[in-house]
């Protein structure tokens, strides 16, 4: 899935530039913890994938949790 963000980005013009798999590992911790989290893997929030979301480096929570 993370190819489709990839390209999804760059037709945005939004940089792909990814995280570390430290921090990529504590925001996904942070995500699978949330109460908005769906059963899908989706935030209730902002609907995206968490698990894609979360390996981008200039990406946010929109809580503010990461």
């Amino acid at each position: 899935m993370s190819l489709l963000f990839d390209l999804v980005k760059n037709v945005q013009g939004k940089p792909t530039d990814k995280v570390s798999l430290e921090v990529y590992e504590v925001r996904k911790s942070i995500c699978n913890s949330c109460p908005k989290r769906m059963i899908t893997g989706n935030c209730s929030v902002c609907g995206c994938f968490t698990n894609d979301k979360t390996k981008y480096s200039d990406e946010e929570c929109p809580l503010g949790n990461w």
